[in-house]
């Protein structure tokens, strides 16, 4: 016989405290301890170390948390598998996205999506910085990954190619670079990380070989899309994807150099929390922007690729 007591205590060992399970569940931390208690004299076991500041788990608490945690989490997500199987995607939604990508090739997926998902309520962040997706509570993410969090599942959204501009008038004044190694006389404009606070290095393919540079100058910015008007306003040379200088090309003004030397495209990711269930809303959401997008904007790349 499962006891009654089990879910009480995955949720006590998932959130770390008798206090946060008590918020989760809706009751109170006296009566976690006590669910607690009768399934450590049901099961003859301690499964807590317990002092006034700290709860741990005994090697016995772990050993029934290896056994136990995965089923109960499974048979949580059919339940609610079989609940929301019969309603539409509702409730809010809360996506990362990097500023300059995430108004130039989501926000337009997005009337469409809310047209089609009347239910759902979108709360998009709009930040460079590579968030910790579960910290932040957020359902979705979409950028460039940089790290293997195994606790993330990742599909492929967007390839960007990176290139580097300049305006015309500042090739016109300064010359153009032939060779990466020419940007060492030309001013660059790089990008800081806001995730690492580092500036982003620039790659290149010469010989079949990629190489990378640090971007030297005299303006450091931490948004692409400032560092586009720098180019605008003839600063110097910056890196950016394709997509960002298609839309530059409407401006005109601008140029693209070194284009022999450009390194492979950059694959953006959309990513979500690794479960064996998602809501409704997060796999509509998923599942719509991957499908436009794959519709829609390679041909659009191409295009931009052929002009450039």
């Amino acid at each position: 016989m499962i006891p009654n007591q089990l879910n009480t205590f995955n949720t006590v060992v998932k959130n770390g405290s008798f206090s946060s399970a008590a918020r989760l569940l809706g009751v109170s931390s006296a009566a976690i301890s006590k669910s607690i208690s009768q399934l450590e004299k049901n099961l003859e076991l301690r499964l807590f170390h317990r002092s006034t500041h700290s709860l741990t788990l005994t090697e016995d608490g772990q050993e029934l948390y290896k056994r136990t945690g995965h089923l109960i989490e499974q048979l949580e997500d059919q339940i609610r598998l079989s609940t929301d199987k019969q309603k539409s995607p509702h409730g809010r939604l809360k996506v990362n996205l990097p500023d300059s990508f995430g108004r130039m090739f989501v926000l337009p997926l997005v009337p469409a999506f809310l047209e089609k998902y009347p239910d759902v309520e979108l709360d998009l962040k709009f930040d460079d910085r590579m968030g910790d997706l579960v910290k932040e509570g957020a359902d979705v993410g979409i950028g460039v990954l940089g790290n293997d969090d195994s606790s993330l599942i990742a599909r492929e959204f967007y390839s960007l190619q990176p290139v580097l501009v300049a305006s015309r008038d500042y090739l016109l004044k300064y010359g153009e670079p032939t060779t990466p190694q020419d940007l060492l006389q030309h001013n660059c404009i790089a990008y800081r990380s806001n995730t690492t606070g580092k500036k982003k290095l620039w790659n290149f393919r010469t010989d079949g070989e990629q190489i990378q540079m640090e971007p030297e100058g005299n303006l450091i910015v931490n948004n692409l899309s400032a560092a586009m008007t720098a180019v605008e306003t003839g600063v110097g040379i910056a890196a950016v994807g394709v997509g960002n200088y298609g839309a530059c090309l409407e401006q005109g003004g601008f140029r693209r150099v070194l284009r022999g030397y450009e390194s492979d495209p950059i694959k953006v990711m959309i990513y979500y929390s690794s479960r064996h269930y998602l809501p409704a809303k997060t796999r509509a959401f998923i599942d719509y922007m991957i499908a436009n997008v794959q519709e829609k904007c390679p041909l659009e790349l191409e295009e931009m690729i052929h002009a450039l």
